[in-house]
């Protein structure tokens, strides 16, 4: 039976959108809250300022949000404010509720289950939320600040950050800890950066995408516009069929791949598509965030 490619609709892909975001929370208050550990993110902030301060994680999460979203409309403009806008108050949302409903797991306190399952349910939802074209707000809008406007590679952007916050809890804590409680956050967020990458698309990696099709002039023109990628035309014919189609190359980002998806499913709906990992890539590729 042949399976179809068709864009997900607009309701569809915010449910799928709002799970992620619920696996996030669920993860990150059953899970990290217990162990206090202040992983990276704004989440990690509510943690220390609650170790702190005796705070409501919810409540630092949501001010801190709402404040990041002011300085993403000021600096990246306002699509990406709107776009940050539903993960940034539906995580303290959902955190909330169940800070209020929902009592934590009964089971003994073991950093290693704390931070396995902790990082597993962060990485499929945050996987999830990437994958359906959403954002989860919060330090993802400084990250992309320091890329789009200090010219930082994003990679050590979000190392400086998260790794930022990190530190921060490490010395806030340390008389209590040591380095023990920062070592078990920088597994956790190894942990769910894998996991996300899986869900997403597969790896780590860039994506070579290869759309078997006979639209190719019309999927050509839609990655120009919509992602600004360089595509490559291969002329081939079914082995099968023994029609003459073209392979649509083009090499993106795991952030691009909803919406390649989308291009494709809407120009043609019976195109044979895969992605392959693309490591060592030598050449013209720049590597940027889509701020729309």
């Amino acid at each position: 039976m042949r399976k179809t490619l068709r864009k997900l609709s607009l309701s569809n892909r915010y449910f799928m959108i709002t799970l992620g975001i619920f696996l996030m929370v669920a993860g990150f208050y059953y899970f990290i809250m217990p162990a206090a550990l202040v992983i990276g993110g704004v989440s990690g902030v509510g943690v220390l300022f609650s170790e702190l301060f005796a705070i409501r994680v919810s409540l630092v999460v949501l001010v801190l949000n709402v404040v990041l979203l002011g300085f993403g409309w000021l600096f990246l403009g306002f699509k990406s404010f709107v776009r940050s806008i539903y993960g940034s108050l539906m995580f303290p949302l959902i955190l909330f509720l169940l800070e209020e409903f929902s009592p934590p797991l009964d089971m003994e306190p073991d950093f290693l289950l704390y931070t396995t399952f902790g990082g597993f349910l962060l990485g499929i939802g945050f996987g999830y939320v990437i994958k359906y074209g959403g954002t989860s707000g919060g330090t993802d809008i400084p990250i992309k600040i320091l890329h789009k406007r200090l010219k930082l590679p994003l990679s050590f952007s979000i190392y400086l950050v998260d790794g930022a916050i990190i530190l921060s809890g490490v010395i806030a804590l340390y008389a209590e800890r040591g380095v023990t409680a920062g070592l078990y956050a920088l597994l956790t967020m190894v942990i769910s950066g894998r996991v996300a990458d899986f869900v997403i698309i597969g790896s780590n990696t860039l994506k070579a995408v290869h759309i078997v099709t006979e639209k190719p002039d019309r999927i050509k023109q839609l990655i120009y516009e919509a992602l600004e990628r360089g595509v490559s035309l291969i002329p081939m014919k079914g082995g099968y069929s023994m029609r003459q189609k073209t392979i649509v190359l083009s090499v993106i980002t795991r952030d691009e791949y909803h919406r390649i998806r989308d291009i494709i499913a809407a120009v043609d709906e019976e195109a044979f598509v895969f992605a392959s990992p693309a490591t060592e890539i030598q050449g013209d590729f720049t590597t940027h965030w889509e701020d729309d």
